[in-house]
Order: structure tokens, then sequence, then C-alpha cells
């Protein structure tokens, strides 16, 4: 393992990893939705869905992040700059009915702010929202009618543990996952780095190095 993949590994990929597998349970054949899906955390949730044998539905705001995201295993892409994501979602999956029919099994949003009451609107009968951040605002709203009407389980995921680390190395040295890493840029540059982010032209991580 390189040292650029080792700095990947805690905030980005230990947080996917316990969110999705050590707390959300995603199995093989389920279908997920990640919202925010070029960025580090949710570029790790597409490769660890995908890894479990799961089905992506990924959704960015261009098409070159589009493109990056079907290449690292998304099997359907959204851009949510064209249209609606709950539109998407009942396009491909169809609208979740309280017969168990439409909707995805897991979806992903740690976007926050609005997003929430259409991402409930997403998940079919039974099925799990996973959240590990609002980096679009923490107060949000929530329809209880979804809530308790399609029997939806919210399921809070805070960083990682030891053990979710490990089982990420292992992988790693196995050959099965890689991180996916935008850029490597030496510490003089850390400004240029921040500003690529805040202008959301990267996915994947920016890495700085000494």
């Amino acid at each position: 393992m390189t040292f650029e993949q080792a700095a990947a590994l805690p905030l980005a990929y230990g947080t996917a990893y316990r969110m999705l597998i050590t707390r959300g349970a995603l199995t093989a054949g389920e279908r997920v939705m990640v919202l925010g899906a070029s960025g580090g955390v949710g570029v790790a949730c597409v490769q660890l869905a995908r890894l479990v044998g799961a089905e992506v539905l990924a959704f960015a705001g261009s098409a070159a992040k589009l493109e990056r995201l079907r290449e690292i295993g998304a099997t359907h892409v959204g851009n949510y700059a064209d249209r609606p994501f709950l539109e998407f979602v009942k396009q491909i999956y169809g609208k979740p009915r309280t017969s168990g029919a439409g909707g995805v099994d897991v979806a992903v949003n740690f976007t926050g702010g609005d997003t929430l009451p259409d991402t409930q609107r997403c998940v079919r009968l039974r099925g799990r929202i996973l959240c590990c951040g609002a980096t679009a605002g923490f107060n949000l709203s929530l329809d209880a009618r979804y809530w308790w009407t399609y029997e939806h389980t919210l399921i809070g995921s805070d960083g990682w543990l030891k053990e979710d680390l490990s089982t990420l190395l292992g992988l790693i040295a196995e050959g099965r996952l890689s991180p996916v890493i935008d850029r490597v840029l030496p510490l003089d540059e850390t400004a240029l780095g921040e500003s690529l982010l805040e202008r959301r032209e990267v996915v994947g991580k920016v890495i700085i190095r000494l």
C-alpha cells in the first residue's frame, strides 16, 4: 500500500465502510442510491457497494463526474443539476409502493439540507436511509408519513472503528479495492487543493504530501 492510499482510508473510506457495511448491513443484490457520489465518501460508497454485489445509482452534478462514477462501478448515474433525483429513481426503479414494489433498498444521504423528504420518497418498503453528515445543512425536515407507512429505518453512523480500517486494509492487500485519488499535491499547494474541493472539481480524494 502506498502512503497516498493509506492517507485516503481513515476519513473517506473508513466513514463509508462503517456507514454502508457495518451499520447499514448492505448485501448483494440490493439497490442503493448515493447522493453526492463524486466526493471522497461518496466514491467510497460506490466502490464498496459494488464490492458486496449491490446495484448502485450514483448522483453527481456534471457529465464528467458521472462518467467517472460509471468507471468505478455505478450501475446507473443521474445528474441532479438536470432534474430532481427522485425522478431518476422513479424512472429506473419505479415509484415505491406499500406492496413492496419500486424504489431502492438503501439510500445514502449525507447531503442534508432539504433533501431528506425526497430521499424518503425514493426508498422502498422497509428500506434504510443512512447518514454520516449533513454537508448542505443539519436542520432537516422529515416526512413522518413515509417513515411509518413504509416502515423505514433511519441509521446514523459516526466515523469508524479500528476493525473497519483493518477490513479495508485487507481488501486493498487482496487487490479488491483501490482508493480513488483525484490528485496528489505538495504541501505548498494546499490552498489549491482546498479550492478544488470547494469548487467541487474533483472525484474522490485530494492528497497533500510532504
